[in-house]
């Protein structure tokens, strides 16, 4: 299998083409982090697992997965429905984060709540615990408080669709994908990325095969035709993400300007990407075929405060050579 970093920007025969349209969902996708890491390796991608992860998001995980809607005969012969499931507790604080286990009973007019049991999580343990199990004559309480505990491994041993996402975003970012502005996961793939995009689907294909829940994972593209029409369509698309983007950017290096940041990993990666988002412009300026100008402000500005930031990387450079 051909590397991922050797498909970059590989220029194939793409005459009257200006791309593709991507299409991809994860869903509720639950993938064994070995697997996946695994088919990430395989597939040569810088990126193959999340960045960050931790208990207490499998534990939120969990206890958010920990839903069911029951019908239960009365002793008057009638059934009964009810909606059993978490919900957040002010509870928490810095050892413990707590959520209660709750039966709905929907009315005509107002719902009725009885609270089931505290699901807790020790940040310090890493473990779930049950305290204050109430006994229900409908409901099997200890049922979902096992079941509860039961989710909770699942999720740290197993990736959900936000996780993978931020993996496949990564290789988005890589193709300087455009985010087309409808619901749903569609983006503009410019044509010299051809070959990254169907290395991108063989993937999504191949976690596809080891997902554990009931969910859809798939992905779909399709050629978008060399127009004026569509060159139209798509400079509209692209000078509405880049703007959001340059806003994004103006007000998290600002922030980092006041206050002041001199770490040189935070202030060199946000220089690296403001540089890639000039390549960007310059990259879709030739598939559109014409000057995006109207951004040119916008980026000029977002470029006087990257200088401020290159100058405190200078400076933390200096001080780290004098400290040596």
């Amino acid at each position: 299998m051909k590397n991922m970093e050797s498909l970059i920007a590989v220029h194939q025969k793409t005459e009257g083409i200006i791309g593709k349209f991507f299409y991809y969902s994860t869903s509720s996708i639950l993938i064994p982090k070995t697997k996946f890491i695994e088919i990430g390796q395989a597939f040569g991608f810088p990126k193959f697992k999340p960045a960050k992860e931790s208990k207490a998001g499998a534990y939120r995980c969990a206890t958010t997965a920990l839903k069911e809607r029951v019908q239960v005969k009365g002793d008057d012969g009638k059934l009964h429905e009810y909606r059993i499931y978490c919900r957040d507790n002010k509870k928490d604080n810095a050892q413990f984060i707590t959520r209660e286990l709750v039966k709905e009973t929907p009315n005509s007019k107002t719902n009725e709540y009885k609270k089931l049991a505290n699901i807790c999580f020790d940040r310090e343990n890493e473990v779930v615990f049950v305290e204050n199990e109430i006994f229900d004559a409908d409901v099997d309480v200890r049922k979902y408080c096992l079941q509860a505990q039961e989710l909770y491994e699942r999720f740290c041993n197993c990736y959900t669709a936000d996780q993978v996402d931020s993996v496949i975003d990564d290789i988005l970012q890589r193709m300087q994908a455009n985010d087309i502005s409808i619901k749903g996961n569609l983006f503009f793939i410019p044509k010299q990325y051809l070959s990254l995009l169907n290395l991108l689907e063989d993937y999504i294909e191949a976690i596809s095969k080891e997902n554990l829940s009931n969910s859809m994972v798939h992905s779909n593209s399709m050629f978008v035709v060399d127009d004026e029409r569509q060159r139209q369509k798509m400079t509209d698309e692209f000078y509405a993400n880049y703007k959001k983007d340059i806003e994004f950017y103006q007000d998290r290096i600002q922030h980092f300007i006041d206050s002041g940041c001199e770490s040189q990993a935070v202030i060199q990666r946000w220089m690296q990407k403001i540089n890639a988002l000039q390549m960007k412009k310059q990259t879709y300026e030739q598939i559109l075929q014409r000057q995006l100008n109207d951004l040119n402000s916008d980026y000029a500005m977002l470029q006087m405060q990257g200088q401020e930031l290159a100058v405190r990387n200078v400076k933390g450079q200096a001080q780290i050579k004098l400290a040596a």
